[in-house]
């Protein structure tokens, strides 16, 4: 074997073994989001009978509003939202008012949201959208960017309606 051939190899080989501890890293890193996430399915599963699910969010918003939100279907066919509450240390609330179901039908779906709000600010750049429980109400919660400043800003899950008001974010450049 040439020197030119050894030195292409134990590049590779580098590069191999770098590529192995980047995954590594991710995976040790993540897998407590992932067994956590992983509960929350199975607990929505039990108490809202989902069989299939689709998605799953985590939904934050100060230490008394964490929710894991999981879109399913359940074993008669109806598509469903599950509200599962935690508590800030990751593990779940019980008792009433910790899971909510709400179905899909009569809401606006992600993609209708997604659409109503690029022809509202169609010069806003979409960074995030998720469901959640914003002053006592199902709402989508949109993060977004416009100009150099980034927004929250809430729209009703049932009729698509802004809610509340705009908030703005401070500059972390």
């Amino acid at each position: 074997m040439s020197k030119r051939t050894k030195v292409i190899l134990l590049s590779v080989l580098i590069v191999l073994i770098l590529l192995s501890g980047a995954y590594l890293y991710y995976m040790v890193s993540m897998q407590g989001r992932t067994s956590e996430r992983d509960a929350a399915i199975a607990r929505a599963r039990e108490q809202a009978n989902l069989t299939e699910v689709s998605r799953t969010d985590k939904w934050v918003w100060g230490d008394n509003s964490i929710f894991w939100v999981v879109q399913g279907t359940t074993a008669a066919g109806q598509e469903e939202y599950v509200w599962l509450k935690y508590k800030d240390d990751g593990t779940p609330v019980e008792g009433q008012n910790s899971v909510l179901v709400l179905p899909l039908a009569g809401t606006v779906s992600r993609d209708d949201m997604i659409a109503r709000f690029e022809a509202e600010l169609p010069d806003a750049k979409l960074i995030r959208i998720l469901p959640g429980i914003y002053g006592n109400q199902y709402v989508w919660q949109i993060f977004y960017k416009q100009g150099d400043m980034r927004y929250y800003r809430f729209y009703g899950l049932k009729d698509g309606a802004a809610t509340g008001k705009t908030m703005e974010l401070p500059d972390w450049q």
